[in-house]
């Protein structure tokens, strides 16, 4: 007799070995049909995209017996040539059906057990790792729930590349938030454990970092054309290519949107908080009192910054210079430089507020500041 000691399931003592076998050959059902559901409608351009390989992948992927085989069966005569190459769809029915046909034959094999095979000896036990000694019972009931636990995983790889649009060949900016990790929305926490790479400043990477479970990818001013190009050649391949930033893409990376866009041709965005109400919150001026844009784009909005006398945000983005700068494209597009101004910066920490006018940024120490994802000018309505 071969012990059953350590069932796989909680209350498997109390069951009779044909209860047992009877709740196994459910469970594979069970499994089975949610396999199947989760295939239905499969397409090769979501089957083949999203894995990252490991090195049993990549030594399967050298075990090349099968094309050395058909080598030989074209220089024999015996075949004509090699299937079509866009023959993916073909190749997923086929595994479909061995998929089915081995789920029979293991139903079959169970089924026909005799309580006297079922309680035979099928593995023994292993010290090195403390995995028990098993009897037939105790390893098709192991495995019966198999097929159900990765029909689990095909949902939520599905649910990715949808999330990824990698069909699209699109990329992926997701907002982290203000800065602080709990903020950091669901949607963005997953599709980050699940990126081949990732992209960030090194302001958002710290953030994102404890979802992040592939490579880190540092943006900065001197690499942001290489990364750019980086994304599309990846992208085609069928990479899950991500870019992160504080606050909320919209706000906070406009113009690297723009740039992929013109690069790549679809960008997905994952919205989360910006700093534009917390900015604002910091100074007292109602959002409905306010015309917001980005550093990025004073020169492309000129003709809006004195829009009904409202005040004006200037939300700071990554690597934009500095606030002297900026202060000197507001005064080029018309605002007077003795318009009161308040630069708030370090909004993702401890925040400070200082009140100046435009002409002070322009030329004192103000100016000197970088213009950073988490900072803003609040300029006084006129």
């Amino acid at each position: 007799m071969v012990s059953h000691d350590s069932p796989s399931d909680p209350g498997s003592e109390t069951l009779s070995a044909h209860e047992r076998q009877q709740r196994t050959l459910q469970r594979l059902d069970d499994g089975h049909s949610a396999l199947l559901d989760a295939l239905e409608g499969l397409e090769q351009s979501e089957a083949f995209l999203g894995s990252r390989w490991s090195v049993w992948e990549v030594m399967q992927h050298l075990l090349t017996e099968s094309f050395v085989e058909a080598l030989e069966q074209i220089a024999s005569g015996q075949r004509e040539m090699l299937p079509a190459f866009d023959a993916r769809t073909d190749r997923i029915a086929a595994d479909v059906a061995k998929l089915e046909a081995n789920y029979q034959r293991f139903r079959r094999l169970i089924v026909g057990l005799t309580e006297e095979q079922l309680d035979l000896p099928a593995t023994p036990y292993n010290p090195e790792n403390n995995y028990p000694a098993l009897s037939l019972l105790d390893l098709i009931e192991r495995v019966s729930g198999h097929e159900g636990n990765h029909a689990r995983q095909v949902v939520e790889t599905r649910k990715y590349v949808a999330a990824f649009r990698s069909a699209e060949r699109a990329v992926t900016v997701a907002g982290l938030g203000i800065g602080d990790r709990q903020g950091v929305p669901t949607a963005t926490r997953e599709l980050l454990s699940n990126a081949d790479y990732v992209i960030g400043s090194q302001s958002a990477l710290p953030v994102a970092r404890p979802w992040i479970r592939a490579v880190e990818l540092e943006l900065r001013p001197d690499n942001r054309e290489e990364l750019v190009n980086r994304l599309v050649r990846d992208i085609r391949a069928g990479l899950w290519s991500m870019v992160v930033t504080l606050g909320d893409p919209a706000e906070s990376a406009p113009g690297l949107i723009r740039q992929l866009e013109q690069a790549v041709g679809t960008v997905s965005t994952v919205a989360a908080p910006g700093f534009y109400r917390l900015a604002l919150d910091l100074v007292g001026v109602s959002p409905l009192d306010a015309v917001c844009t980005s550093v990025e784009r004073i020169g492309e909005e000129a003709g809006m910054l004195n829009a009904n006398g409202r005040a004006l945000i200037v939300l700071g983005s990554e690597h934009a210079g500095s606030w002297r700068e900026a202060a000197a494209a507001l005064a080029t597009s018309g605002i007077d430089a003795t318009r009161a101004v308040r630069h708030v910066a370090n909004l993702s920490g401890q925040a400070t507020v200082t009140t100046a006018t435009l002409g002070d940024v322009l030329e004192t120490e103000i100016g000197d500041a970088p213009v950073a994802v988490d900072s803003a000018l609040v300029l006084a309505g006129a």
